[in-house]
C-alpha cells in the first residue's frame, strides 16, 4: 500500500517537472514567438492595404405575373368584346426571361451610356467610371491609339472603336461583376448584385439596371394592349366629334312651322337625325370596347415591386484589418505552442 502511494507521488512529481520544463522552455522562446507574431501582423496589415476595394450593391424585386382570366373574359364577352384576342400571348415572357433581360447586351449598354453627375455642371457616362476604376486604359487598352483622350460623351451607335470597347466592358461586367439569380428557385423574388472597385458605379449600375429592365419588361408585356387602347381612344374621339357635329346640325335643320304642302323640307333634318343615331350607336359600342381594353391592359400589366435597393455606404468586401491581425497572432501562438511542446528538453531524457 505504501509502495503504491510512493509510486503515485513520484509520478506526480515527474508530471510537474515536465510541465515546469515545458514552461521554462516556452519562456525562453517567447521573444521569438512575439517577434514572429509582430512580423506576421505587419504582413497582414500590408496585405489589407494592398487589397483592392470591392463594393457590392444588391437589389431585390418581386415579380407577379398577371393575365386576363376567364372571369374577365366572360365579363368582357357580355359587352360583345373578345378580350382574348387582344391580350396576346402570356408565354412570350415567362418569369425566367427577366433574368435574361437583366443580362442582355442592349439593356446593360443602355445603362452604361447613362449620365452621371460627378461635379457641379459636369457629367460623365457611367461606363467611364468603370473604365477608370478598372484602369483599363492603363492596362488592357494601353496599346490603342488615342485611348488616353477617348470619351463616351459624344458616343453614337456606329462608332467602330467605341462600339468595340463598350462590348468589351459588357463582356467583363457580365462575366466578373454582375450576378443575377432568384432567391428561391421556385419563388418570384429576383436578386441583382453588382461588384466593382467604385462605390458610386456599383450603386448606380444596380439601380439603373433594375429600373431599365422593369420598364422594358412591362412595355413588352403590355405593348399589344397599349396599341389596341390607343386605337380605340382615337376612334372614340373621332366618333364623339362627329356626334357633336350632328347634334348641332340637327338643331339647325329643325323646322317648327313647316308647310305641310312641302313635305320634302323635313328630309334633311331626318337624314341628319338618322346619321346622328348611327354615330351614337357606333360610339356606344366603341366606348364599351374601350372600357374592356382598359380592363385588359390592367390585367396584363405585371406587378413588379422593389423590395431592397442599394444604399450608401456600400459594404467593402475586403477582409477587415483586425481580422487579419487576429488570424496572424492565432497562427503564431498555435504554432509556437506546438513547436515548444515537441522541442522542450524532457526531464526523463
Amino acid at each position: 500500500m505504501m509502495q503504491e502511494k510512493e509510486t503515485e507521488i513520484v509520478q506526480m512529481r515527474t508530471v510537474l517537472a515536465e510541465v515546469g520544463a515545458y514552461f521554462q522552455h516556452l519562456r525562453k522562446q517567447l521573444v521569438r514567438i512575439l517577434l514572429l507574431g509582430t512580423v506576421l501582423s505587419a504582413l497582414a496589415l500590408g496585405y489589407h492595404f494592398l487589397q483592392k476595394p470591392s463594393f457590392t450593391a444588391e437589389a431585390t424585386f418581386i415579380l407577379e405575373e398577371k393575365s386576363g382570366g376567364s372571369g374577365l373574359a366572360g365579363l368582357a364577352s357580355q359587352f360583345g368584346f373578345d378580350i382574348a384576342g387582344m391580350t396576346g400571348s402570356n408565354g412570350i415572357f415567362a418569369g425566367d426571361n427577366v433574368l435574361d433581360i437583366l443580362g442582355s447586351r442592349s439593356i446593360i449598354e443602355q445603362v452604361l451610356l447613362s449620365d452621371v453627375q460627378v461635379a457641379q455642371n459636369k457629367q460623365r457616362r457611367l461606363v467611364e467610371l468603370f473604365i477608370d476604376s478598372e484602369q483599363l486604359k492603363q492596362k488592357k487598352w494601353q496599346k490603342i491609339d488615342g485611348i488616353d483622350t477617348l470619351s463616351f460623351k459624344g458616343y453614337a451607335a456606329g462608332d467602330r472603336l467605341r462600339d468595340s470597347l463598350l462590348y468589351l466592358v459588357y463582356k467583363q461586367i457580365g462575366k466578373k461583376h454582375l450576378l443575377v439569380d432568384r432567391l428561391n428557385k421556385k419563388g418570384t423574388i429576383i436578386k441583382v448584385s453588382a461588384t466593382s472597385k467604385d462605390e458610386v458605379f456599383s450603386k448606380l449600375f444596380t439601380e439603373r439596371l433594375v429600373n431599365a429592365t422593369i420598364a422594358y419588361y412591362v412595355g413588352i408585356k403590355t405593348s399589344v394592349a397599349q396599341l389596341q387602347l390607343q386605337r380605340l381612344e382615337k376612334r372614340a374621339d373621332s366618333l364623339s366629334a362627329i356626334l357633336n357635329a350632328k347634334t348641332y346640325e340637327t338643331a339647325t335643320q329643325q323646322i317648327l312651322d313647316a308647310n305641310i304642302a312641302f313635305k320634302t323640307a323635313a328630309v334633311p333634318g331626318e337624314l341628319t337625325q338618322r346619321q346622328k343615331t348611327l354615330a351614337y350607336a357606333l360610339y356606344t359600342e366603341v366606348t364599351k370596347n374601350l372600357e374592356a381594353s382598359r380592363m385588359s391592359l390592367a390585367a396584363q400589366t405585371p406587378v413588379i415591386n422593389l423590395l431592397d435597393t442599394p444604399k450608401y455606404p456600400l459594404e467593402d468586401g475586403r477582409t477587415p484589418w483586425f481580422i487579419l491581425v487576429l488570424l496572424a497572432w492565432g497562427l503564431v501562438i498555435g504554432a509556437g505552442l506546438l513547436w515548444t511542446f515537441f522541442t522542450y528538453p524532457s526531464v526523463k531524457s
